[in-house]
């Protein structure tokens, strides 16, 4: 098996696209469901450039850096503020009347975050491992799911267009082949492969946190009615 059809192979049966929460809310999404989700992924739109800055620090192949940087650029609008995957979360956010001033993380989503970029920091191929597979190619069957549910919701109640997850849902599908191309051209050794492998799934079992924390205060939300 090529080692693309492993990585999507991977990502495709692996629990975290079958959690709780996000089974649940593909089904029915609720306003402060789709906030809280929101609110969340924010800081891990930030700190998504981040990850790819730092991949391609860890590499001397042009080419590979090319890729990464493409990516990157796309996710900071190609030069235009506004168009910005964080700028458009925020007006996105915004025009759902969220308060800024009381945005916090959880100490789930942070755990992800810090786990990223341990991963990250073992190699330019775990790197690759994290942000390709575990990432552009799983953000946009995960992506998907909570647009289905933001649709459903908007028949329910007066809300904004979608714009968020069109414009990641678009860039995701191109972005994710992008890295299943350079990590066929790139992770030519056994142990290249293997580490590609082994990024992807610590990266899979770190985003599983991210949705403890939204389930732990589902828990908590049932424990105080």
């Amino acid at each position: 098996m090529k080692i693309v059809e492993t990585l999507k192979k991977d990502v495709e049966s692996h629990p975290i696209l079958r959690s709780k929460w996000l089974l649940e809310r593909s089904t029915s999404m609720s306003f402060n469901d789709l906030i809280l989700w929101l609110s969340q992924e924010y800081f891990v739109s930030i700190g998504f450039v981040d990850w790819f800055l730092l991949v391609a620090a860890k590499t001397r192949n042009q080419n590979a850096k090319i890729v990464l940087v493409e990516n990157i650029w796309g996710e900071l609008g190609e030069g235009n503020i506004a168009d910005t995957h964080v700028s458009i979360l925020i007006e996105f956010l915004t025009k759902l009347n969220f308060d800024f001033t009381n945005h916090t993380i959880l100490p789930e989503t942070k755990t992800y975050l810090d786990k990223m970029e341990s991963i990250i920091a073992k190699g330019f191929f775990y790197g690759l491992g994290a942000l390709g597979p575990a990432n552009e190619y799983l953000l946009k069957l995960e992506y998907s799911q909570i647009s289905e549910a933001y649709k459903k919701l908007k028949t329910e109640m007066v809300l904004p267009e979608g714009k968020f997850f069109q414009v990641n849902l678009e860039a995701d599908e191109g972005h994710s082949q992008r890295m299943f191309e350079l990590i066929e051209e790139t992770a030519i050794t056994d142990e290249a492969k293997n580490q590609v492998i082994e990024g992807n799934q610590l990266a899979l079992l770190a985003r599983e946190e991210f949705y403890k924390g939204l389930s732990r205060l589902d828990e908590e939300h049932l424990t105080k009615v």
